[in-house]
């Protein structure tokens, strides 16, 4: 999948955060039809968030992604749950090598895995999400964030190797 631009990653994240409380169950429902796999995942995931908060804002955010991924050049395919799978575990394997680095091996591998990444604006998007203004109040608890960064890498990651 070509990557997505910074100028499309930007637009679907204001019509995101502009978006009538009546459009939301009509985006869900598309995503039901078109990518019941990952609002599975997303809906099971957000379980392990205690607050109604994390939960609203975990599940916003994939949906954000789902949206910023769907407006590529081609068709978005369809995820299945192998590819699910066999991408949550690559993401979980990465996480348990990264524990063990030095931090200043950690800092090493983490900018080459960046720049390496073929989806750099959409985990941007999920980054600066994750790290928004400190004045507000933080609706993510600090020990959740690599969960959401985990999980919303994993969605990413799904929707660029989907084959049709």
């Amino acid at each position: 999948m070509k990557s997505i631009p910074a100028d499309i990653v930007e637009k679907i994240y204001e019509e995101m955060a502009e978006i009538a409380p009546e459009e939301v169950e009509s985006l869900v429902q598309k995503m039901t039809e078109e990518q019941p796999v990952i609002l599975t995942f997303l809906l099971a995931v957000s379980e392990e968030f205690e607050s109604e908060e994390e939960k609203e804002q975990f599940f916003y955010m994939g949906v954000t992604i789902w949206r910023i991924m769907a407006s590529g050049e081609t068709t978005l395919p369809s995820v299945s749950e192998k590819l699910l799978e066999k991408t949550e575990n690559k993401n979980l394997q990465m996480l348990e090598y990264l524990e063990e680095e030095s931090e200043e091996d950690f800092m090493e591998t983490s900018m080459k895995i960046m720049e390496d990444y073929n989806q750099p604006e959409a985990l941007r998007y999920v980054v600066e999400t994750l790290f928004e203004d400190p004045h507000d109040e933080n609706i993510i608890k600090e020990e959740n964030m690599g969960l959401f960064f985990l999980y919303l890498k994993t969605v990413i990651d799904c929707f660029d190797n989907a084959k049709s």
